[in-house]
């Protein structure tokens, strides 16, 4: 599926305030992507690498927020949790664009 630029900022916007700069670079360091290429499919299909487990980004965003929350919420408690599942949120919705 492809989308336009206007689309891409239209989905990140959304997520302007209420994110930890800090946090999302950690993500980035931490949480790595990998791109698998099929020829099936016209696009990559996109996965990221948590506790050492491939866990695919399409149709599991709801399941990577939860694990990937679980993991930081006491690392990152000064945060609050609101504020680290939305800055996840980004993370795994600038992945899948």
């Amino acid at each position: 599926m492809k989308i336009t630029e206007q689309e891409k900022k239209d989905i990140l916007s959304k997520y302007i305030d209420n994110t930890s700069d800090e946090l999302l670079n950690h993500l980035k360091r931490t949480y790595p992507v990998v791109e698998f290429n099929v020829s099936w499919k016209s696009e990559p299909i996109k996965a990221i690498i948590i506790d050492q487990k491939t866990r695919f980004i399409d149709g599991n965003k709801k399941f990577l927020v939860g694990k990937l929350t679980n993991i930081l919420e006491n690392d990152w408690s000064h945060l609050g949790e609101p504020l680290i599942r939305r800055t996840i949120k980004k993370y795994i919705d600038g992945i899948s664009i």
